[in-house]
């Protein structure tokens, strides 16, 4: 990272909590996952334990970031080209904005992490970037912030359909009455325009049995953070009046098409507003 980029990384995190150095942090554990380099020791001890317990969590993650890929470029055939990544942790180079292609369309990050946001403008600050792309820092659950900010970037047009990207993100947040995401993405969904889509991805624990299924977010959770694993039910329930396209909630590998692939232990699902 270059002298900048690291001294506003510090800043941001020291300001919100000066002791945050020392802990695994989401989005810079994932950065190192996926081979980047935004990430410091406590986030690379994590992954280590991680993997030692599950050696295989990192190509599951990139099957995920795989079923996005073909998702945008479904969502581009159905000319719905303004992308909003909500909880986009650290974008990497491959990134949404690489997705999208070198067409007209917008992509906005939202994350609450300023360690995500400071690496994400830097990242988009490239001559190419800086007019189709924007990071704005902001808690997904909040969807009225959410738009507010994403509005402020000029970059989209809630008239027009809106891609909302969410992916790997919803097993880190609970679903309790206070905080219900099935509110929250109706909120989103009430908000944008017909023909609006939803690229949604989640690890599930089908392909654990009974005792894993309990030990896995222990474990998990001593190394970086809470885990909620959804299976296939809850996630239909979150989507609520968001309509689900076929072929459904399906493993990552089998959207939009089953490939015979062995699953990987994410649901991956496309949504449309009506």
């Amino acid at each position: 990272m270059t002298g900048s980029v690291m001294e506003r990384i510090l800043d941001d995190v020291e300001s919100t909590d000066p002791t945050a150095l020392g802990r695994p942090n989401l989005a810079r554990a994932t950065n190192y996952l996926v081979g980047g380099g935004a990430n410091f020791a406590a986030d690379r001890a994590a992954v280590q334990t991680l993997l030692a317990m599950d050696p295989g969590v990192g190509d599951r993650f990139r099957a995920s970031r795989a079923f996005v890929g073909r998702a945008v470029r479904t969502a581009l055939d159905r000319g719905c080209d303004q992308f909003v990544d909500l909880g986009s942790g650290i974008p990497s180079p491959g990134g949404l904005h690489s997705l999208v292609g070198l067409g007209s369309a917008t992509v906005v990050y939202v994350d609450v992490d300023p360690v995500a946001i400071a690496h994400a403008c830097e990242l988009l600050e490239g001559p190419r970037e800086s007019d189709r792309t924007a990071a704005v820092r902001a808690d997904l659950r909040d969807a009225s912030r959410v738009l507010d900010e994403v509005l402020d970037t000029g970059l989209v047009d809630l008239d027009r359909p809106v891609t909302l990207v969410c992916n790997a993100v919803l097993q880190w947040i609970a679903d309790s009455d206070a905080d219900d995401l099935a509110a929250v993405l109706e909120r989103y969904r009430e908000a944008l325009a017909p023909g609006s889509l939803l690229a949604l991805s989640v690890p599930h624990p089908d392909l654990l049995d009974g005792a894993e299924a309990d030990e896995v977010p222990v474990v998990i959770e001593a190394a970086v953070a809470p885990l909620r694993l959804r299976r296939r039910r809850e996630v239909t329930r979150i989507l609520g009046a968001w309509e689900i396209l076929p072929p459904g909630v399906v493993d990552v590998v089998d959207w939009p098409v089953a490939t015979g692939a062995e699953p990987v232990g994410y649901y991956g699902v496309c949504a449309t507003r009506r």
